[in-house]
């Protein structure tokens, strides 16, 4: 199945990732490694069936409200930039990753988290990582801003990922940078395949929402989706709605495990 979304300012829009933060504190936590990145999410509203399969047991859908009103699957664009290990060396972060996660909740204790359902990722070694699902590929990415005034920057942005069984993104996307917003959020990640495991990320970061289908923030001036392949045509089967997007150029986070 093959699936394209081509968007002008007046079309469709963009987001914040809404994901009930949790208290990374409740029982023992260890750290595993802190990364700073930047990253780009884009979020659908596609298919509650097609979303329900992709989640375990006991676990349904919890779709976003406000801005990103009736989204219940993110894309996630992750450019690494630095780390450091639990002993705080510095340690090499060049991989890019495509990931695409479901807003979900646990039926029984209302647990809030993001269950991560598949993925790409430029460094072979890095799969099938830690949630048990990325695939190597082949990824390419472009980023600039440019600035014409006191207060103007545009910014372009354009992705494409690839892997051999087939799975394939494009993105890009233009757009004038508007307020950023700094938060702390200290979200769970869950793996789809082994819902038990998950990571606690201690978060802080800049968000901007740069298009939105639901408030009338239209500021981008080009936007462009495609998906393709086996994995992606379960969510992607050309009913899906774009209902935001939303830039982190600053990203950085603990990750811990809980002992």
């Amino acid at each position: 199945m093959f699936t394209k979304r081509r968007l002008s300012s007046s079309a469709l829009t963009i987001g914040l990732l809404c994901v009930a933060a949790q208290d990374a504190n409740a029982g023992g936590m260890r750290l595993v490694q802190s990364t700073t990145e930047t990253r780009t999410y884009v979020h659908f509203k596609v298919s509650g069936d097609a979303i329900q399969r992709a989640l375990p047991a006991g676990w349904i859908s919890s779709p976003g409200t406000g801005p990103l009103q009736g989204a219940n699957l993110i894309v996630l664009l992750v450019e690494g930039l630095a780390a450091a290990n639990p002993e705080g060396k510095p340690v090499l972060n060049r991989g890019k990753f495509v990931l695409w996660a479901v807003p979900a909740k646990n039926e029984q204790n209302g647990e809030a988290g993001v269950m991560v359902v598949g993925g790409l990722t430029s460094q072979p070694q890095a799969a099938p990582g830690a949630y048990g699902v990325y695939a190597p590929a082949r990824i390419a990415m472009s980023k600039s801003s440019r600035s014409t005034g006191v207060d103007e920057t545009a910014v372009e942005e354009s992705w494409e990922a690839a892997s051999d069984a087939g799975d394939a993104v494009r993105f890009s996307i233009a757009y004038e940078r508007g307020l950023g917003v700094r938060a702390h959020i200290e979200p769970h990640a869950h793996a789809a395949i082994r819902p038990d495991f998950y990571r606690v990320y201690k978060t802080d970061q800049v968000s901007d929402i740069v298009h939105s289908a639901t408030d009338g923030n239209r500021r981008a001036a080009k936007l462009e989706f495609v998906a393709k392949g086996p994995q992606l045509a379960r969510l992607f089967d050309g009913q899906e709605q774009l209902v935001a997007v939303t830039s982190i150029p600053v990203y950085s986070r603990d990750i811990l495990l809980p002992e």
